[in-house]
């Protein structure tokens, strides 16, 4: 897809449009707030010409008083705009991070987003890039306040001097494109200090994951060790970011100063009146901000670049069947938007017999596999570690992309797997289940519409009534971060209620009974074939293989090469 040079300005429009009344209103306050140093600048001068004049007067008195008016108005103007600016920008930054979470959570179709980044990774870009994307905005508006200001601003200073004006102005001008000849740089920095920033959150990530191995490996230190070194780069690449932003800054504000009294003292050659000098003075300190902002601007939309590409990768392309991703809008509870409507399943259609041919996932050892399920039958993988079940498992439902081969479902080829094999046509048990830190009953309904006795013939199925009966609260129970207060049964015998909550027409089990003593194992298995189920499972535990209806085994993984 091409792009415009302006591309980054347009998305960024875009989200703006999400809650356009608050966003604007907002921005329309910012912009009155960078123009209206003019009126305050014209009574000075006029408040000094009065006073010189003819000394204290009631004229004297009106034009203080329109002067305090003036900064006060202009302080009730900002308390009641930027509350409503707070508003527009975090919807338009929710809106971001919902689609960004939606490509990582979708399961196929064209809302699904490449799965590459570290979880760590997607939650730094998820809290951080949003939030230079829509600054981009803000420099553009501040931007053009101080344009719209200049222009009056150089108006009266040229009525007093116009060579002391083109020295005050051009100057700025021309610091201000110095900035933009810089702006690489500054993107440089930028990318550097969020990967830096993004390399430790993964790290973190992994290793709170990892906690158990940790502790038991006793690599506590070297987990530690490796977090320093990783800080430490994440430090370096901070220290430079700011340090590159004040040195700029700093530079601006020095060479603003130095050119504000080189202008003064051109100013001053002549005979000027104290009202012209305090005019003078007034209009070109507001305009020392203008090569600032325009500076911004530059380096604003080179972070703001980096910051879409960040959130893109975790986005489906650009020119799919949904109209640039990032800023699609949808419904969210946000500053009175829609509620989020409930999730809704697919159309149900019945399996009659799931086919696979020479299926192929070289990197996983896995060559020309076929099989065929009929309804209603159980399907065991067998094999050693290592041997490729899982991953035979995940390349038939989509989770894991195929080098070669077909899936047919009714004997009509699966061309989109990953979209299709979700329920109410297949749930898939995990071989380390994912539980959620709320109530069971949550974790089993996953937001959907199910009802009591939906998750009551669940629970049975899955052999887990006696456990649930058990847990102080019930199904009302919170089972903790990852499930923490269940065991590793019961929370392998969670996630199996929750898939057939949905009562699918395939159920793809990974290794359902590892943690399961002899007898509950027996029991789940004689339940799910007295239900019916059509069940696509990797095992090599005995119960299941004696309950099979067709064993696929498959051989020891490759020898690698030495």
């Amino acid at each position: 897809m091409t792009t415009s040079r302006l591309d980054v300005e347009r998305r960024v429009l875009a989200a703006a449009d999400f809650r356009r009344r608050q966003y604007w209103l907002g921005m329309t306050g910012w912009t009155i707030f960078f123009i209206s140093p003019i009126l305050p600048g014209w009574l000075i001068g006029r408040f000094f010409d009065e006073l010189q004049s003819r000394g204290v007067t009631a004229t004297l008195v009106v034009l203080l008083a329109g002067l305090t008016l003036a900064e006060l108005g202009l302080i009730a103007m900002m308390a009641l705009a930027h509350p409503v600016y707070i508003k527009g920008v975090e919807s338009s930054k929710s809106l971001i991070r919902a689609n960004a979470v939606q490509g990582q959570l979708a399961s196929g179709g064209p809302e699904a987003g490449p799965r590459t980044a570290a979880v760590g990774d997607v939650l730094v870009r998820l809290r951080d890039d949003p939030q230079d994307l829509m600054f981009l905005l803000d420099n553009w508006t501040d931007l053009f306040g101080s344009l719209v200001y200049g222009g009056v601003a150089f108006y009266f200073l040229a009525s007093i001097d116009l060579t002391a004006a083109l020295v005050g102005v051009l100057p700025l001008v021309l610091t201000g494109w110095g900035n933009g000849l810089l702006a690489t740089l500054a993107r440089t920095f930028r990318v550097r200090a969020r990967a830096a920033s993004s390399a430790v959150s993964s790290f973190l990530a992994a290793a709170i994951e990892a906690s158990l191995t940790v502790k038991v490996t006793g690599a506590h230190q070297s987990v530690l060790g490796r977090l320093d070194q990783l800080n430490a780069k994440r430090a370096k690449a901070a220290v430079g970011e700011t340090v590159w932003n004040d040195v700029m800054w700093s530079i601006n504000t020095t060479a603003s100063d130095v050119l504000l009294g080189i202008a003064l003292a051109v100013a001053a050659r002549g005979p000027l009146t104290s009202g012209e000098v305090a005019e003078y003075a007034a209009f070109l300190a507001g305009l020392i901000w203008l090569p600032m902002r325009l500076g911004l601007v530059f380096t604003g939309r080179r972070r703001a670049e980096v910051s879409a590409g960040r959130i893109d990768a975790l986005l489906p392309p650009r020119g799919s069947e949904i109209q640039d991703p990032m800023v699609r809008h949808r419904p969210l509870p946000v500053v009175g938007g829609p509620p989020v409507p409930r999730p809704r399943a697919p159309g149900r259609l019945r399996l009659e017999c799931l086919e696979v041919r020479e299926l192929s996932v070289r990197a996983r050892g896995l060559e020309a596999i076929s099989f065929r399920i009929e309804r209603g039958s159980l399907t065991v993988v067998s094999g050693p570690v290592g041997s490729g079940k899982t991953s035979l498992l995940r390349s038939v439902i989509g989770l894991l992309e195929i080098d070669s081969g077909a899936v047919l479902w009714n004997d009509t080829p699966v061309e989109d797997r990953a979209a299709f094999f979700v329920p109410p046509q297949t749930a898939y048990v995990a071989q380390a289940p994912r539980l959620f830190a709320e109530s069971l009953a949550d974790n089993l309904r996953l937001g959907f519409d199910l009802s009591a006795d939906d998750l009551h013939r669940a629970i049975e199925l899955a052999a887990f009534e006696d456990d649930v009966a058990a847990l102080p609260d019930g199904l009302a129970t919170l089972i903790g971060a990852r499930g923490v207060r269940l065991s590793g049964g019961q929370a392998q015998r969670a996630a199996a209620a929750r898939a057939l909550a949905r009562r699918p027409e395939l159920l793809v089990l990974d290794d359902l009974t590892s943690a399961l003593d002899v007898e509950t194992e027996l029991l789940v298995w004689e339940r799910l074939a007295h239900a019916g189920y059509t069940v696509l499972a990797a095992s090599n535990r005995p119960a299941a293989l004696a309950r099979a209806d067709t064993v696929i085994r498959l051989g020891p993984p490759p020898a690698r090469a030495s």
